[in-house]
């Protein structure tokens, strides 16, 4: 029974990790859109920065949501 509720913690927070990284994506890109000379260089010089707040959130939360299901089972 302890296994599944740590199971279960484990999907919540790989949840709010991916929900986490995609709020910070919104938030990083609106900077660096809203300052203008700031994202067309990123646009043109380094396009994966753009992608990195989503990237870090989505592999750590599918991390931990199969981490709880491995728990649950």
């Amino acid at each position: 029974m302890k296994n599944k509720i740590l199971g279960l913690v484990f999907i919540l927070c790989g949840v709010a990790l991916i929900v986490g990284g995609v709020i910070a994506e919104i938030a990083w890109l609106a900077f660096c859109f809203g300052t203008v000379i700031v994202g067309i260089l990123l646009l043109f010089f380094m396009p994966i920065i753009l992608l990195a707040p989503l990237t870090f959130g989505w592999a750590i939360g599918i991390g931990l949501i199969g981490k709880g299901f491995e728990l649950i089972e």
